[in-house]
């Protein structure tokens, strides 16, 4: 564990006696907990099979464990653990595993199909000294197509940093590296190139590569990455590279704004506790009648967006993106018809599948990064009237800003870190939904029902939910579309079908599920923020009312109250100085 995870659980654990004897609650504490213990590190390899990818983490390791050879060989993605007991874990997807001898390794590309990953402990030295990183070896681009776009969903949202690996004899940056990198690009992942093989080529022709390579990713994201030049000195490459990463600033980076958020939102009750006891039974009970009024304005506005989303923004969001789609395959005809012409359908597919998938995330993600931003808005100023009357309350002028400053980061953070194979946030929240519209007996132009979200997922973690189904669609329908490209045509003939009747028939393939899919998500975003904003003003009518109930029933007790809540702000505030503002190791 770092010491930036241990310096975080130490001020979790630190908070729980201090609040223990006030009204004070927070269900984040224990999730803060639970995610800051279970964090990993997941660092993917990627790059074509060709690469070296797996020869790379052999040398790395100092042992030949990684199957290697002229055929694509992982084709499951293999996460590479520390244990002092050797075993390989076969993952399912419902989150059961097949425990095996580490040998078995060599022979489980024959039941791919069955598991989703794997996890290779093993007792090396080098992964000891790495504890808080999880290396991936990910199946290569010319892996089959399901096992591919199996990982590359799983990871690309989850991965801290990759490693993009290419071999100096492809001379540059193929087209579908660029769609692969471009997805990192979009997720907001850093990503570090290794080329590789450096030692088979000369120094001046290494220099060329390494140059036009520069270049590629100079004028495709506007930026410049560190180009690491891997040849026999393969172990001491990667090791620097792993050593670059500063794990301790990524621990800060994903949970020190939530950690403040909980702060404040401790602190804030405790202001809140402290107006109530010194306020007028009439006083607490007009506050009260507005935050009842606040959670019904919330009500109201919800459905209103709702509503508008459905007979208004939900189709031309499905224009939007389609035709995006539509655009971007159109872009790359040539590469689509030169694969038609050799008769390869895996390459037409794999084509397809990257440019919808890369295509699809820009467009989702766009549209809704707009809806969660208007959205938040939208309720925020609902409860304008709210927020001024309960800043003149505990003179907290700043609450109702507070509050939507959190829900934008929450949402716009880029990615989830952690997670489990069999679903994201966004999916157990969509879930969530779905089993109360079922259990209530819900009809459409109906409220919602009220859920309980237990968090918000992030707006990537949204489009997510909608990209890798639309995918998994593609997967299985494009091999109908594609029976021509056996049957001798010529290129022109070719590329009059792949305009007129292949990007058409992908487009309609998609078209239906994306509607239901976007209906899905949109909905949960909008429920699950509207839930935020009910949790707050919910969380304040409690302790209204146990503060004022309190003074009514003994007042010497409400001034020991008094004086606990202020003991226990100043140790909060000591706590969170040491843990927070002054830690920087």
């Amino acid at each position: 564990m770092l010491n930036t995870q241990r310096t975080y659980l130490n001020y979790l654990n630190a908070i729980f006696p201090v609040i223990a004897d006030t009204a004070l609650q927070s269900d984040e504490l224990t999730r803060l907990q639970n995610d800051i213990q279970h964090t990993e590190l997941l660092v993917p390899v990627i790059g074509a099979f060709s690469a070296g990818k797996s020869s790379l983490l052999n040398t790395f390791l100092g042992e030949t464990i990684l199957s290697v050879g002229l055929t694509p060989e992982t084709e499951l993605a293999t996460e590479l653990r520390y244990s002092s007991d050797p075993h390989l874990l076969a993952m399912r997807l419902d989150g059961s595993a097949e425990r095996m001898d580490v040998t078995a390794l060599a022979t489980l590309k024959a039941r791919a199909h069955e598991f989703t990953h794997l996890q290779l402990y093993l007792d090396n030295p080098r992964l000891k000294a790495l504890p808080s990183l999880v290396l991936v070896d990910m199946p290569g681009f010319g892996s089959s197509l399901s096992n591919h776009n199996k990982a590359i969903a799983y990871y690309l949202p989850r991965g801290v940093h990759f490693i993009v690996v290419t071999s100096v004899e492809d001379g540059n940056i193929t087209q579908s590296m660029l769609r692969q990198l471009d997805d990192l690009h979009t997720y907001g992942r850093a990503f570090t190139f290794l080329l590789n093989k450096i030692n088979l080529r000369s120094d001046e022709q290494v220099q060329d590569v390494a140059e036009l390579v520069d270049e590629q990713i100079r004028i495709n994201f506007a930026d410049t990455r560190p180009l690491v030049r891997v040849g026999l000195d393969a172990a001491p490459r990667l090791t620097e590279v792993l050593a670059s990463l500063q794990p301790e600033q990524i621990i800060r980076d994903v949970f020190e704004d939530r950690l403040k958020d909980l702060t404040h939102s401790l602190l804030n009750q405790i202001n809140l506790a402290l107006a109530s006891l010194q306020k007028t039974q009439g006083e607490n009970q007009h506050a009260l009648n507005e935050l009842a009024q606040g959670i019904r304005k919330i009500e109201r506005q919800r459905d209103n967006i709702l509503e508008d989303l459905r007979d208004q923004q939900l189709e031309r969001t499905v224009e939007y993106c389609l035709s995006a789609a539509g655009r971007e395959l159109d872009s790359v005809q040539s590469e689509l018809v030169s694969a038609a012409v050799s008769g390869n359908q895996e390459a037409f597919s794999r084509i397809v599948s990257e440019v919808v998938r890369g295509s699809m995330t820009r467009s989702i993600k766009d549209q809704m990064d707009h809806l969660s931003r208007t959205v938040v808005t939208d309720f925020a100023q609902a409860l304008g009237d709210l927020g001024q009357s309960m800043g003149q309350f505990n003179n907290e002028q700043s609450w109702l800003g507070q509050i939507t400053d959190r829900i934008n980061r929450t949402l716009h953070k880029t990615g989830e870190t952690l997670g489990h194979w069999n679903g994201t946030l966004a999916e157990r929240n969509g879930r969530e939904l779905e089993r109360l519209k079922q259990e209530t007996g819900w009809e459409h132009g109906k409220p919602l029902p009220r859920v309980t979200y237990q968090g918000l997922a992030t707006v990537l973690a949204v489009t997510t939910s909608v990209v890798n189904p639309l995918i998994e669609l593609a997967i299985i329908f494009l091999p109908n579309i594609l029976a021509f490209i056996n049957e001798g045509r010529q290129r022109e003939q070719l590329r009059q079908k792949v305009i007129n009747e292949v990007i058409p028939a992908v487009k309609g393939e998609m078209r239906e599920r994306l509607h239901t899919l976007l209906n899905e998500q949109m909905d949960t975003l909008v429920t699950q923020v509207s839930s935020e904003f009910e949790r707050e003003i919910a969380e304040k009518q409690r302790l209204i009312d146990e503060m004022s109930a309190s003074r009514q029933q003994d007042a010497e007790a409400a001034q020991q109250q008094v004086e606990l809540l202020i003991q226990c702000r100043e140790q909060l505030q000591q706590l969170a100085k040491q843990a927070l503002y002054e830690v920087r190791s």
